[in-house]
C-alpha cells in the first residue's frame, strides 16, 4: 500500500478509534460506522494531518476508503 493509504488509515484509526484491520480499501463509510457528521470530521482530520482540503461536494461523491485515498493522492499530486 502507498504511504498516502497508510496515512489515511491512520486518520481513520486515531480519529474514530477503529481497528486498523477494518479500514480496508473496499470498506464504505457505513461499514466503518461513519455518519455524515463523522465524514465532515474525517475531512477536517485529513486537512490537519495531510494538508489536503476535501470539499463537502467531493465528500458527498465518495463512499469508500479507496475513494478517499485516490482523492488525497490526486490532490497531493496537484500541490507538488
Amino acid at each position: 500500500m502507498s504511504s498516502v493509504h497508510d496515512s489515511v488509515v491512520q486518520v481513520f484509526v486515531t480519529r474514530f478509534d477503529l481497528d486498523p484491520d477494518a479500514v480496508v480499501p473496499e470498506a464504505t463509510f457505513d461499514d466503518l460506522g461513519l455518519d455524515s457528521l463523522s465524514q465532515l470530521e474525517l475531512a477536517t482530520a485529513l486537512k490537519k494531518r495531510l494538508s489536503v482540503v476535501i470539499s463537502d461536494e467531493e465528500l458527498s461523491e465518495i463512499s469508500t476508503v479507496s475513494d478517499i485515498v485516490a482523492l488525497v493522492e490526486k490532490k497531493s499530486a496537484a500541490v507538488r
